[in-house]
């Protein structure tokens, strides 16, 4: 009999008792992983829409309602693992939900940081902004931007990513500057690639002496500060209030509006009106507007509240207030300037907060901008104040409002004497010109060119490369190279200059810079430097919309959440498109790195 077996087993009839037990244990550690692949599943599920894993029991819940789910809808292999499995052999418990979240935020983050990484990346920017959560907790919101090239480096995008939170225990630049380079360094990242830095303009982010982006720039030179645009134009808006005609129609607008929305019988009154909010960027601009466009029967509404006896005494007192406010003359006049600017700033603000915006797309919204208000401020004067006028007359026509000009004296405090021939001409004189003024100094004094490294970049663009002799961008070029050293960059950068001045290639200012990548196929040293110019951070956009993940994710009934809970959903919640994209690669990859610790079920093959 022995020697039948031996026999067997030598000629391949049957399987050694070593691959047989082989063969049993690998099919057991089959099954144990499509038990754990739904878990995970469900894990996936809840993470990515936003949706609370516990109940107000450990056995209650969106996750465990979601198991049954799965079991009623024919998922034999969980309703079987439920049915034989011990309390030790669930993986249900909130413990492994945390390190299922933990794996997942991590293998996230890990696909991230392997594209930073990866050699065929030149540069990259990190981004970073703090925010409160809702029981108090400072956030740090941590990015990157880059540019993903496929392995035929003619492919390409711009990716903005975000990486996580931190929370921060104290707010001081020191503090924040060793909480960002300690990400980066648990991380792997490999800050040897560091460009830019993306902040905002306060003092704590962008000190010039103990900044974060100077502490930062201390141990990477190479890493130069932007002022995030979008934070920028809002700033350049919140000047305009050193007008105080402009700074009390905001006002008395943003009164209005809270006056309607904070009740809801009154909110029917008027048509929905966005609320004026000062950190939102569109929402202010589109907020104006709305409230411009519909201000005639807004203000009936207004009128008409007074003496409506089916409404209480402290509506009829504040919509008579309100209704006087709207009344005058200087309020109506800057409604209509303040709307007819809005209106052109709105569109600038949305394309700003692309992720494809560069450097170049942002001088270019800007310059417009400046031509536009420099226009009107100038040859267009009286013609554009005109319309503004006549559309203001109209308004006010429909309310029996006169227009006049205020009470002037020999000796003026607090506002100043004009010399006006009439109505109209006080009014271009004490809000129209000061407000153009305010308008062009702001958007001149922030966004002034103050990285001259990163700015002479733009030369590399055929469109400005043409406006230039050899010796000016030759010169351009010299600067450029002692700041980033790129290997052959100037021998390269000749071929480029008359490469583009001896062909007919036609290249606008619309020519997006990403697009300039295809033709460096035999540039390999100008490609490093137009990609290096593409990551440089116009806007820290892609952080600010993580503070609304942050807010649906960390919620009044979630407020007790721990830290790592949190920025694990936070990361499904916002990278969802990758992980529905990749789903079965997913899920098996958190597999992969929770089977590498002991657990009471095998699900290693390595076992």
């Amino acid at each position: 009999m022995k020697s039948k077996l031996f026999s067997d087993v030598i000629t391949n009839k049957k399987k050694s008792i070593d691959l047989q037990l082989n063969d049993a244990n690998n099919e057991l550690i089959v099954k144990n992983r499509d038990k754990l692949r739904s878990i995970i599943s469900s894990i996936v599920f809840c993470g990515t829409h936003d949706l609370a894993l516990r109940g107000k029991q450990s056995d209650s819940g969106n996750f465990q309602d979601l198991l049954k789910f799965r079991i009623e809808a024919g998922d034999s292999v969980l309703e079987e693992h439920f049915k034989t499995c011990t309390v030790r052999t669930k993986y249900t418990s909130h413990r492994v939900q945390n390190e299922l979240l933990n794996i997942c935020g991590l293998v996230i983050r890990k696909n991230i940081i392997e594209k930073i990484n990866n050699e065929n990346t030149i540069a990259f920017s990190l981004l970073a902004d703090e925010t409160a959560d809702i029981s108090g907790i400072e956030q740090l919101s941590i990015g990157v931007r880059f540019v993903e090239k496929n392995n035929d480096s003619v492919s390409t995008r711009i990716c903005e990513e975000f990486l996580g939170f931190v929370p921060l225990e104290k707010l001081n630049a020191e503090h924040i500057a060793l909480e960002i380079l300690s990400f980066c360094k648990r991380n792997d990242i490999n800050m040897s690639k560091l460009v830019g830095l993306g902040f905002d303009g306060c003092s704590t982010m962008a000190g010039t002496e103990g900044g974060v982006q100077r502490l930062i720039r201390d141990k990477h030179n190479k890493a130069l500060f932007f002022h995030c645009a979008s934070h920028r134009l809002n700033l350049v808006v919140n000047d305009l209030n050193i007008v105080r005609g402009v700074q009390n129609t905001v006002g008395t607008i943003k009164d209005v509006i809270k006056f309607f929305r904070e009740s809801t019988l009154r909110r029917n009154l008027i048509c929905n009106i966005p609320m004026l909010c000062e950190t939102r960027w569109s929402a202010k601009y589109k907020s104006i507007r709305v409230f411009s466009e519909n201000f005639i029967e807004i203000k009936k509404v207004l009128d008409s509240l007074p003496t409506n006896a089916e409404v209480n005494r402290a509506t009829r007192a504040r919509a008579q207030q309100l209704s006087s406010a709207t009344s005058e003359t200087s309020f109506i006049v800057c409604m209509q300037i303040i709307a007819k600017y809005s209106a052109m700033l709105e569109p600038v603000t949305n394309a700003l907060q692309g992720i494809s915006v560069d450097m170049i797309s942002v001088q270019k919204h800007v310059n417009i901008l400046l031509d536009t208000f420099r226009r009107h401020r100038e040859s267009d004067l009286d013609s554009t104040f005109d319309i503004i006028f006549k559309t203001a007359t109209a308004v006010a026509q429909h309310f029996e409002v006169k227009f006049k000009i205020p009470r002037i004296v020999g000796k003026q405090t607090y506002r100043a004497n004009y010399d006006a021939k009439s109505v109209m001409d006080y009014y271009k004189k004490s809000i129209f010109i000061p407000y153009l003024d305010s308008l062009l100094s702001s958007l001149n004094n922030r966004f002034s060119s103050q990285n001259n490294a990163a700015f002479l970049l733009y030369n590399l663009h055929p469109y400005y490369l043409r406006k230039k002799n050899q010796k000016e961008f030759m010169d351009t070029i010299k600067i450029i190279n002692d700041f980033y050293h790129i290997e052959n960059f100037n021998a390269e950068a000749e071929i480029w200059y008359n490469y583009w001045n001896n062909n007919d290639i036609v290249i606008t200012d619309e020519t997006l810079i990403l697009d300039l990548l295809q033709h460096c196929q035999f540039f390999k040293a100008i490609a490093q430097a137009i990609e290096i110019l593409i990551c440089l951070p116009p806007t820290t956009c892609t952080i600010e919309r993580s503070f609304s993940t942050l807010r649906r994710v960390k919620t009044w009934l979630r407020s007790t959440m721990s830290e790592d809970r949190l920025d694990s959903l936070c990361m499904l919640s916002i990278h969802r498109a990758f992980v529905f994209n990749n789903k079965e690669s997913f899920v098996e990859s958190v597999l992969d790195v929770f089977s590498k610790n002991s657990r009471n079920l095998k699900f290693a093959f390595s076992e």
